[in-house]
C-alpha cells in the first residue's frame, strides 16, 4: 500500500521507485535468459567482454517472451498499480527487453532524444497509464539507467491547459523550446547542470537517472520526458518497460 507521501511525491515528481518488487533469483533467471538470446544472435558472453557489441542490442524476441519475466508483475507491483489505475488491463508480456552494454565512453546527460513515450491527446485530469521499468540487475550512477526529467508531466500539462487549440504533433518540441531550463537541455554544451533542480513556470524540474538494485522497479507517468544514455560502468544494464493502462 502506497503511503500518503509516496502518492504526494508521484503527483508531483512523476516518479516512483518501488523497492524489491521481485525478488533477486527471478531477476537473475530473466538476466540468464536474455544472455541465452545475445548468444544466439550476436555470440555475447557474460564472461568476455569482446563479445559485447553492439552497445544496443536489439531484435530481443524470445526473451521479451520468456515467463521467468512475469514475476515483475508480481503482488507488489500489482497492489501498486491496483492504487494508481484502479482496474487495469492485463499484458500479453512484460514489455521491451532493453541492453546497454559498456560503452567505455563518460557519462554526461544527453541533450538528444529527449521523448515521451505516449501522445499529448491523453485525459489531462485524471491518471490512465503509467509506465513501468524494471531493473533486472544492478545499475549505478553512470550505468546506463534511463535518465527521466522529474516533474516534466507537470509543464507538459499547465502547457496544455494554457493553450486552446495545441499541435499535438510539434508540442513536444514546443515544451523543449519553451523555457531556457529545455533548451539549455537539449544543448551539448549547455550552461547549467541539469541534475540540480531549478524552477520552470513555478514546477521544481531536475534530471535523474533509474539507479537501484535488481528487482527495483519505477513507475512513472506517461508524459515524464527520458532520453537514453550511454554506460560508463563495467556492467551492462538490462531492464524491461512497457506501459500500464487503465481498463477504460
Amino acid at each position: 500500500m502506497l503511503s500518503g507521501d509516496e502518492l504526494e511525491g508521484f503527483a508531483r515528481d512523476g516518479i516512483l521507485r518501488v523497492r524489491r518488487a521481485f525478488g533477486a533469483a527471478d531477476a537473475a533467471r530473466m538476466r540468464d535468459g536474455i544472455w541465452a538470446e545475445l548468444a544466439e544472435l550476436y555470440g555475447m558472453r557474460p564472461d568476455d567482454r569482446r563479445t559485447w557489441e553492439p552497445h544496443r542490442p536489439t531484435r530481443l524476441k524470445v526473451s521479451k517472451r520468456d515467463p521467468a519475466a512475469d514475476a515483475i508483475l508480481g503482488p507488489v507491483l500489482r497492489g501498486v498499480l491496483d492504487q494508481l489505475l484502479g482496474e487495469w488491463v492485463e499484458p500479453p508480456h512484460q514489455g521491451q527487453v532493453l541492453v546497454t552494454m559498456p560503452t567505455g565512453e563518460p557519462w554526461v546527460v544527453p541533450h538528444r532524444l529527449w521523448h515521451t513515450d505516449v501522445g499529448f491527446d491523453l485525459p489531462r485530469d485524471r491518471l490512465v497509464a503509467v509506465k513501468v521499468w524494471a531493473l533486472l540487475g544492478d545499475v549505478e550512477a553512470g550505468g546506463g539507467g534511463t535518465p527521466q526529467v522529474l516533474g516534466s508531466h507537470r509543464v507538459i500539462r499547465q502547457q496544455l491547459e494554457s493553450l486552446k487549440e495545441p499541435d499535438l504533433k510539434t508540442f513536444r518540441d514546443e515544451v523543449l523550446g519553451s523555457h531556457e531550463w529545455f533548451r539549455q537541455l537539449c544543448k551539448a554544451d549547455r550552461e547549467v547542470d541539469p541534475m540540480v533542480e531549478a524552477d520552470v513556470d513555478g514546477i521544481p524540474v531536475r534530471v535523474v537517472e533509474l539507479t537501484g538494485k535488481a528487482g527495483d522497479t519505477f513507475v512513472t507517468h506517461p508524459w515524464v520526458l527520458h532520453s537514453i544514455a550511454p554506460n560508463a560502468r563495467d556492467t551492462p544494464r538490462m531492464m524491461r518497460s512497457r506501459m500500464m493502462w487503465r481498463k477504460d
